[in-house]
């Protein structure tokens, strides 16, 4: 009975066991290190979500690839929303990234694109709001801030209406899929086949997503 008793408080009173590297409790953990800190602490962490050019080669699928330059430049603009966001104490809770899931925001739904099938992303929301950037791990937390934007800015540059039909995306059905063939066409230059594929994102997205 001693024994037993022993062993129940020797485990009420171990120290909690330690997040799985890269797994959605690891980076829920890490940023409520950084929800609610000050300014200065904010911005320190998140200038390190910058993916490093060898992460970026490994990671990144083509042609989304070819603008790291682009998502480098950049990135001092696209992390003020996010260092905003996590001025707020909210919970904070993480997921998988996965296509098809209806919570994502519409940037986080198209940056399924850039990355491999089945690539274990994550998302994070803050007092269930969408924190709105797609985190990937390479032995440290990093971040496809500004990534999505830059695209839809591809896609406008060449059909301003096609991006506008894109904005209409959900992370379900055939405008998202259509969408996947808009962008890869914009980012190889156009031509032909994204005439093609806005053609059929008129159909196919003429409606806002339900």
């Amino acid at each position: 009975m001693r024994a037993w008793l022993a062993l129940a408080l020797a485990a009420c009173n171990a120290p909690p066991a330690t997040p799985k590297p890269g797994s959605a409790d690891e980076l829920a953990q890490y940023l409520k290190t950084i929800a609610g800190e000050d300014g200065p602490t904010r911005a320190r962490a998140v200038s390190t979500w910058r993916i490093p050019e060898a992460s970026w080669d490994r990671t990144i699928v083509s042609p989304w690839k070819s603008l790291y330059g682009e998502y480098i430049a950049g990135y001092a603009v696209a992390e003020h929303p996010i260092q905003d966001a996590l001025a707020s104490l909210d919970p904070v809770a993480v997921r998988r990234h996965y296509a098809g899931d209806p919570a994502l925001t519409i940037g986080e739904a198209r940056l399924r694109w850039a990355l491999p099938v089945q690539y274990p992303s994550m998302v994070a929301t803050i007092g269930g709001r969408e924190l709105d950037a797609v985190f990937v791990y390479d032995g440290q937390w990093r971040a496809l801030l500004g990534l999505d934007a830059l695209v839809m800015a591809r896609v406008r540059a060449l059909d301003a209406s096609c991006a506008t039909n894109l904005d209409r995306i959900g992370p379900l059905g055939h405008c998202n899929e259509i969408g996947f063939v808009v962008a890869a066409a914009a980012l190889r230059g156009g031509g032909p086949e994204l005439v093609r594929a806005c053609h059929m994102a008129a159909s196919m997205c003429g409606n806002p997503a339900p």
